[in-house]
């Protein structure tokens, strides 16, 4: 599992390196920082021989790495043109050094350092930049928020059109300029139609992977991401924070969706209950079984309203279906309560929302039954639209027992802010509101996040694609998510959400690589989970943690 810090998180973690009890040079840093682009950069063009390139550097230590990698690649035979939007005055003692010793090295033949001053240069800049071969963006790194400002909103501009047009390939250095490295935002100033953030072929980042290289709409401008540690102690790379945010991995996974005993039998596996749907809207339910069905489940029940049932019944064997109330019901009552509530006994989770419509006594009902059960609970889609406005009371009462699975518009309704206002800060905003709550969220998109009510922590998955994107893919995360809780062996709610979240995505890039890139149905990603576990089984990698990753 990769930790993923801000950007206040990893300036801690290099002024603990650099002035703590690792006393680590801050020029040693800088000069790791630089050699680190310079041979993955290499690697990833073919090696500098022979190439012109040009290097962009800002007034921070992202523009004394760009004087480190300068240095690198004349030594390794490329030909340099250094652009500085600083003036010597303006850089650290440490970055002053390297600029020093780069311009030493200065011949005007295969060497050159001009320091910007305003659009005199910009001539020569771009003439340099229609010849390059390669364009290393040194200039803000992690500093940036906002909107890009002249000059370097006007260079980026150029660099981009430079680079669409397939004229040179795009190196950033930790961060492409104009994208925030908390947040994923870009620059995105309206009034000038040049602000945008830089678009990266390849992006070298240092010490730790940055939160904003996996939130969109930074991510489309990250490239190929690489990371180096660049000397940083292991230890200061994996220390917990208070707000702590994790990239999920397969290992995570596997580590917790252990194989089945030898002697497991379908009690060991859980019993599922799927109390969902309405008269008019049996495919959501019948899709959120199957999920469960196709994870393991050791049983799975669905109830649904006694007009709904005979449409369940016998669609798939595995799937013992009851209607509940008469044979006309539509949509459930709170009346039905009690017969949910018997049942529930001998469950070991409960999901409630898919297809089960917006009747008036929908609200009633929900509270009743979670109200005198025990089990976990998994409530998504007409089950959290039912909650609006009584959020904070259901969820004191449940919320540490529940994992809720709201898209974008759900979130919204539930948080009370704009899908815009989510999306300038989702890592943030979803932390807030596990920390206010207190209940597991699974925030479907691209990427999905699982925060942990019992921590706090985010976790962000990044397996699924774009063919993912069609009704009914949610309800089959439902019943995924059901089938994790009730696994033999998995210790968290937190821990099974993580999970099915991340098995439903690789069960959907299954398809994507069998079938096609989209087209292929809800029930098809349901169908290749099992495919995925078996893959899983054959990477597995021998045990060796005496503690579980997520919590």
């Amino acid at each position: 599992m990769y930790t993923l810090k801000s950007a206040a998180q990893m300036r801690q973690t290099d002024n603990t390196a650099m002035y703590g009890k690792y006393s680590i040079a801050p020029a040693v840093l800088m000069e790791n920082a630089g050699r680190a682009v310079a041979e993955r950069g290499g690697a990833y063009v073919g090696g500098w021989d022979g190439k012109d390139v040009l290097i962009l550097c800002g007034k921070g230590n992202n523009g004394g790495d760009g004087f480190v990698i300068a240095r690198h690649i004349l030594a390794a035979g490329g030909r340099v043109y250094v652009y500085s939007f600083g003036t010597t005055a303006e850089y650290s003692e440490e970055s002053k050094a390297h600029l020093h010793t780069l311009r030493m090295m200065c011949d005007n033949r295969t060497c050159t350092l001009t320091m910007y001053e305003g659009e005199k240069n910009d001539r020569l800049l771009y003439k340099r930049l229609a010849a390059c071969d390669v364009l290393i963006d040194a200039l803000l790194g992690t500093g940036f928020s906002g909107s890009l400002r002249e000059p370097l909103a006007r260079v980026v501009a150029a660099v981009n059109e430079r680079a669409a047009a397939g004229g040179c390939t795009v190196i950033a250095v930790d961060m492409p300029t104009g994208v925030n490295t908390d947040t994923g935002a870009v620059s995105d100033d309206i009034k000038n139609d040049t602000s945008s953030p830089l678009m990266a072929d390849l992006t070298v980042t240092f010490g730790s992977y940055k939160r904003g290289q996996f939130i969109y709409p930074g991510k489309a401008c990250i490239g190929k991401l690489e990371l180096d540690s660049i000397g940083l102690p292991p230890a200061l790379l994996t220390e917990n924070a208070e707000d702590n945010v994790y990239l999920l991995c397969e290992a995570d996974i596997t580590e917790i969706v252990t194989p089945r005993r030898a002697d497991s039998h379908k009690g060991t596996h859980g019993t599922i209950g799927i109390v969902t749907g309405c008269g008019d809207m049996v495919g959501a339910t019948l899709m959120t079984a199957h999920g469960a069905v196709r994870s393991g489940a050791g049983k799975v029940f669905l109830r649904v309203p006694g007009a709904a049932a005979p449409y369940c019944i016998g669609k798939e064997p595995e799937i013992m279906v009851r209607p509940v109330g008469g044979r006309d019901r539509l949509h459930f009552c709170r009346d039905d309560a009690a017969e949910i509530i018997a049942e529930s006994k001998d469950w070991s989770v409960l999901v409630m929302g898919p297809g089960m419509g917006k009747d008036k006594e929908l609200p009633g009902f929900i509270e009743a039954v979670a109200a005198e059960t025990t089990c976990p609970l998994v409530l998504d889609a007409d089950a959290l639209n039912a909650l609006r406005g009584k959020e904070a009371d259901f969820f004191a009462r449940h919320g540490g027992r529940t994992v809720i699975t709201p898209h974008l518009l759900e979130f919204s309704r539930l948080s009370g802010l704009a899908t815009a206002e989510i999306k300038t800060d989702l890592i943030g905003t979803v932390m807030k509101f596990v920390r206010d709550y207190a209940v597991t969220v699974v925030l479907k998109g691209a990427p999905s996040l699982i925060a942990s009510a019992k921590t706090g922590n985010i976790y962000v998955n990044e397996t699924g694609n774009a063919g993912m994107a069609a009704g009914g893919m949610g309800d089959v995360l439902s019943g995924i998510i059901a089938a994790m809780i009730a696994h033999d062996g998995i210790g968290s709610i937190a821990a099974a959400a993580c999970a099915a979240v991340y098995l439903h995505g690789a069960a959907g890039d299954y398809c994507a690589g069998r079938i096609g890139p989209y087209g292929f149905t809800p029930d098809e990603v349901a169908d290749a989970v099992p495919e995925v576990l078996a893959l899983w089984d054959k990477r597995r990698p021998l045990t060796l943690l005496e503690k579980p990753y997520i919590i």
